[in-house]
């Protein structure tokens, strides 16, 4: 990788680590929903100008809308269903690391990437880091927290998926769809499942609100456009590894803003899907 792409994928990952400990004190005052409400809301507003009606001729429209089902409509809701019903966040960040050997399959499945031997028996190594932390005795108690997490994690294999598909695109453009798609399918869902989500929202104090701000700017309309950047220059199988370098920032962002503690087997899987995700990464 060129330094600078190195660079944007550091300031990237940072973000996308701190979106879990950031969503959790956001889930902690509203509902999941409600906080998925806001973030897309946001979204929406800011990348509202980048959007073009032209696109809807586009032969890779298809592509947005599956790239929209995946992101809007599975990776956002499972994230914070996943926080809002469980008691670890490192947990959870090391479970949506499944959404790396994943999108390497899927790759190999529907873009022909070749995956050799070596990157099979990684694929394993991972997976099974993955399964050693959903023995976690603070995950085992919340497994719905898991199931959400798990699912997440896929729903992104797919987003990252479509992203190669779409990789001609503009960016702005693809994420403001997927925001302007998104919104008023969730905020109505929101309001079906949750009559007081209005009222949750109105209410909510001044932490809730910058939570929410930070992920819909910060999170979508930076780190998943700068993601969505890295597809048009590299390989799904090149840049998905590059996650295993946000849990390491989201476990420290954890720690250090939630004052969360490791147990043993989220340490051990940690070490075994990171270092894989690594080793995953260079293996040709």
């Amino acid at each position: 990788m060129k330094i600078q792409h190195i660079l944007m994928a550091l300031v990237v990952m940072f973000l996308f680590g701190s979106s879990y400990p950031i969503g959790k004190i956001g889930v902690n005052n509203i509902s999941a929903l409600a906080f998925v409400t806001l973030r897309v809301g946001i979204m929406a507003i800011v990348l509202l100008p980048f959007l073009r009606i032209e696109t809807l001729k586009s032969i890779n429209f298809k592509y947005v809308i599956f790239f929209t089902i995946a992101m809007g409509f599975i990776v956002y809701p499972m994230i914070y269903l996943s926080l809002k019903y469980s008691v670890s966040t490192s947990g959870i960040i090391i479970l949506m690391q499944c959404s790396i050997p994943t999108g390497v399959l899927m790759s190999a499945f529907f873009l022909k990437e070749k995956v050799s031997f070596q990157r099979w028996l990684m694929i394993g190594f991972v997976i099974l880091g993955v399964v050693i932390v959903g023995f976690d005795p603070l995950i085992i108690q919340e497994p719905i927290g898991m199931i959400f997490a798990i699912i997440g994690g896929l729903g992104y294999a797919f987003a990252s998926l479509f992203s190669k598909y779409l990789e001609k695109e503009n960016a702005l453009d693809v994420n403001a769809w997927m925001a302007i798609i998104t919104f008023p399918f969730i905020a109505t869902l929101t309001l079906i499942l949750e009559p007081d989500a209005i009222n949750q929202i109105i209410t909510m104090d001044q932490t809730t609100l910058i939570m929410a701000i930070y992920s819909g700017l910060a999170l979508s309309c930076v780190a998943q456009i700068g993601m969505f950047w890295l597809y048009k220059h590299y390989d799904v199988q090149k840049v998905l590894p590059l996650y295993s370098l946000f849990p390491i920032f989201g476990i420290l962002l954890t720690i250090i803003i939630l004052d969360e503690y490791l147990t043993d087997y989220i340490i051990i899987g940690s070490l075994i899907v990171i270092s894989g995700n690594y080793i995953l990464q260079k293996t040709k």
